[in-house]
Parts: structure tokens; C-alpha cells; sequence
């Protein structure tokens, strides 16, 4: 893997909280996560608001070696070709949700490591109407237990329907304070609205979608 291409996303959400502690009031409590949202980092413009627009949007201009990997994924699926062996690529259109998964012992059989890489998607519509939320989760198992690579994580974006605009803004304000967004797992919902935690002490919780982000319960 390529180190010098470290978690972009990542360090892009760390400006992204700094500009939205410029434009927030220091002390104040319940946040509307869409307040001020034009003064976020955007990600890209989505025409059509459905789940193969999304991913189709978001891959349109791979910002590293991970995206760009998926990015070949999913133009073999627009194109209706076969994917490398290894590949499973599931789009679930009516449900709004897409997992790929890379069988690393298939893809690569000289190198028998029993690594498992998953990236999911999905969105959620907001009860403002006027907003939606746009996730990728990225994780790594070696033997099905946790192995943490170099982009995994849980990163979720804010749409505006009327501008067709994604913004990447504070997870914090979505409910994913720094302590959720550690070195832990999560299941995106295929179906339903909550997100499942698999904490590294073993627990296991959920992020309850509560119209606009969402509560660990």
C-alpha cells in the first residue's frame, strides 16, 4: 500500500470539524449538522440522488488507491462486465445499499493470509426533506477478527437536495464523536435505518438513526 496517501478522507474531516468550530458558537449543545453547510469541504455533485448516483458521484474522481480500486469495481459493473476473481459486488437498488468485498486469498493465492477487505454504502433521507446522508464504511478482517488497514473507517456525508451538493462536515455533529469513530467496526443497514458497532472490547451497540444522524443505544 501506498503510505504517503495516509487516511485523505480522515485528515479532510479533521479541517472540515476546524472551519465548523469557526462557524459554531463554542459551548453550544444540540447542533443542527446542516447549519452552515456550504461553508463544509465539497465532495462532489450528485444528479441523481439514488444509490448507484451516489457511489457512481463518489468514485468519479478517486482520491487514492482504495477509491481508485473501487472505481474500477463499479465501472465493470456499469458496463456489465466480470469482475477479478475475488470480487462480490452486491447493488441493492431498491434497499439503497451497495457492499463490495475483496477475498484477498482468492485475488492473490500466492500470498494465503485470510485477509477479507468489505467496503458498504448507503444513504439515509432526513426528516428535514430537505437533506440526505451518504456513508461508506470501510473494514478489514484477517481470520474474521478485526484487522485495521490503512483506510478503514466509518465516514459519513451530508446532501443537499436542492443544490445536489455533497458536503463532508464534523462526524460529530452526525452523533460519531472520536471515540465511536476508533478502532471499531460497523455494519451499514441493508435494511432498516441503525448502524451496528462492534467495539474492540467486545460490545456490541448501535447507532439508532434519529432523522438527522444518529444516538448510540
Amino acid at each position: 500500500m501506498n503510505f504517503s496517501n495516509m487516511k485523505t478522507r480522515t485528515s479532510l474531516l479533521a479541517v472540515a470539524a476546524l472551519i465548523l468550530m469557526a462557524v459554531i458558537p463554542t459551548g453550544a449543545k444540540a447542533q443542527d449538522p446542516f447549519k452552515n453547510l456550504k461553508e463544509n469541504y465539497l465532495v462532489t455533485t450528485v444528479q441523481t440522488p439514488n444509490i448507484v448516483g451516489f457511489v457512481s458521484a463518489f468514485l468519479s474522481e478517486p482520491e487514492d488507491e482504495h477509491t481508485g480500486a473501487l472505481a474500477d469495481v463499479w465501472d465493470k459493473y456499469l458496463k456489465n462486465e466480470p469482475q477479478d476473481k475475488g470480487v462480490t459486488l452486491t447493488v441493492d437498488k431498491k434497499n439503497g445499499y451497495v457492499r463490495y468485498e475483496l477475498d484477498y486469498d482468492v485475488a492473490y493465492p500466492d500470498d494465503k493470509m485470510g485477509i477479507m477487505g468489505v467496503t458498504e454504502f448507503c444513504y439515509w433521507n432526513c426528516d428535514d426533506g430537505k437533506h440526505k446522508l451518504f456513508a461508506e464504511n470501510v473494514s478489514t478482517t484477517q481470520d474474521g477478527k478485526p484487522f485495521f488497514g490503512q483506510f478503514d473507517g466509518l465516514y459519513i456525508y451530508v446532501y443537499d437536495n436542492a443544490t445536489k451538493k455533497l458536503y463532508m462536515i464534523g462526524q460529530d455533529l452526525l452523533g460519531l464523536d472520536d471515540e465511536i469513530r476508533g478502532e471499531n467496526l460497523f455494519r451499514l443497514p441493508q435494511k432498516g435505518k441503525d448502524i451496528d458497532v462492534f467495539f474492540s472490547d467486545g460490545t456490541q451497540k448501535k447507532l439508532t438513526w434519529n432523522g438527522k444522524g444518529f444516538t448510540l443505544k
